[in-house]
């Protein structure tokens, strides 16, 4: 693809966002401000009780969703949310950014990502923020760019733990190219906490996806908290069969290379 014809391209954005009248303002300004153009930014207000939704509808569609007082961040819950403002989008979407109402982004980034993303044939995309983890096959999920026929074709988001990583070992199952590009600056979000609530949560999604037990233990034992494996060990969680082998085979394949890495530093 020519670089003039990135900016022929159908290109949305969704947003989840409660409660988030002081942050979403300069996130969405920061989406209206790229270089490639996005056709259209959908906000999926998830039961707001301040004027989140009144901001948002000055840049674009929202989607409101009844009120509730359980937070969905970590939950699968927050899958339907975003799947609410997925399936407004059109077939002839190329690209669909997901990003969270607390993130502003540089006005390349959409462009610089696409570049990179057809130049090496990649699916699933994200840039990286400075001080944050970092994984070259972990796309962070703030700032996410989907092939759109691609995240169509698997289903958009399953509403079980784990949803937002199923879809990337789904499409790295199917032969596709994820990637979080660590020379892409992606901007600034508020950061990411980690309590013993998210810890368990982020447990249950282990399971669900098929994670081996002794790294779900080893990641365990370097965070010092037992929330992880107990939510590993919990009963009410659905297991992706589909992928779950496919997950445990790339967990000991990234082990081994992480080894050789330590090694040889």
């Amino acid at each position: 693809m020519e670089k003039k014809s990135y900016y022929n391209l159908h290109i949305y954005a969704v947003v989840p966002a409660r409660n988030e009248e002081s942050r979403i303002g300069l996130t969405l300004e920061s989406l209206l401000k790229q270089t490639l153009r996005i056709e259209k930014i959908i906000i999926v207000d998830d039961g707001s009780t301040d004027r989140t939704a009144e901001i948002a509808r000055q840049y674009g569609e929202v989607v409101s969703l009844p009120s509730h007082e359980k937070s969905y961040t970590g939950r699968p819950e927050l899958a339907h949310v975003l799947n609410e403002g997925l399936k407004r989008i059109p077939d002839d979407c190329d690209y669909v950014l997901i990003i969270g109402a607390d993130h502003v982004l540089p006005e390349d980034y959409l462009e610089k990502l696409i570049t990179r993303m057809v130049q090496e044939d990649v699916k699933i995309a994200s840039g990286h923020i400075k001080g944050e983890p970092y994984h070259p096959d972990m796309p962070r999920g703030s700032g996410r760019l989907y092939d759109f026929k691609l995240l169509k074709e698997v289903g958009f988001f399953p509403v079980n733990w784990g949803w937002e990583s199923y879809v990337i070992f789904k499409a790295m199952q199917m032969g596709f190219k994820v990637k979080q590009f660590k020379d892409i600056d992606a901007g600034k979000a508020r950061p990411t906490s980690m309590d013993r609530k998210k810890l368990y949560y982020y447990g249950k999604a282990m399971r669900a996806l098929g994670y081996d037990f002794l790294y779900v233990l080893g990641r365990s034992i370097l965070r010092r908290s037992w929330s992880m494996i107990k939510g590993y060990l919990s009963k009410d969680v659905t297991r992706y069969d589909d992928i779950a082998d496919f997950v445990k085979k790339w967990q000991r394949k990234n082990f081994v290379r992480r080894i050789n890495e330590l090694l040889w530093e």
